[in-house]
């Protein structure tokens, strides 16, 4: 009988791949992936059988025909499961700028996918209508504070000490951040950061 960690090891020799191909592929995460390769762990549940199989090109069959034993999902996988899938809150803010959690509490939560919210995440209710009608009086902006802004971005900016939200535009080696009704350098923000999502207000 092949050990759960042996069988994974030769299927990824045979496939050309590494763990961490294998971790992206499948889902399931590098460190545990490890950890069965190591012999760490001698059985798995029936569900990450699934999604290994799944990114090894496999049926999950493969495991059960090695004498592999699955098991019941534990109760402390199923609540990490559980709290990988659900939202997660981000805060918003009616006061700028950046890292306004200090001291200044939020007004509302928003809610994203885990996959793509972090930790660097704040919300930001927009006045005003200087990039109508991308970003319009009464949306909320969600800025990443510890993303690169790029050329072509929408970007939270504070210039004059007030919030704008602007296009960055590379023209003649500078750049620029443009709204309907001005323009204006990049290099006179005091602080910026990128808009990832915008929701609009509805009414």
């Amino acid at each position: 009988m092949e050990e759960v960690g042996a069988l994974i090891k030769r299927l990824l020799k045979e496939k050309g791949l590494s763990q961490k191909q294998l971790a992206t592929l499948s889902g399931v995460d590098r460190g545990y992936i490890n950890q069965l390769v190591a012999g760490k762990e001698g059985s798995i549940s029936l569900r990450i059988a699934r999604k290994l199989a799944k990114g090894l090109g496999k049926p999950p069959e493969i495991f059960l025909q090695n004498g592999i034993q699955s098991r019941p999902e534990t109760l402390e996988e199923l609540l990490d499961r559980l709290r990988l899938a659900a939202p997660r809150s981000i805060p918003v803010y009616l006061d700028y700028p950046f890292h306004a959690g200090d001291g200044v509490g939020p007004t509302d939560y928003v809610y994203r996918h885990p996959k793509r919210a972090n930790r660097s995440a704040e919300g930001y209710l927009v006045y005003g209508e200087c990039l109508e009608p991308v970003v319009g009086n009464g949306d909320i902006i969600i800025v990443d504070r510890d993303a690169v802004i790029l050329n072509g971005d929408l970007v939270a900016c504070v210039v004059d000490n007030k919030l704008c939200v602007a296009r960055l535009r590379k023209v003649a080696d500078e750049l620029w951040l443009e709204t309907n009704t001005s323009k204006f350098k990049f290099e006179d923000c005091q602080m910026a950061a990128p808009v990832i999502e915008i929701r609009k207000r509805l009414k």
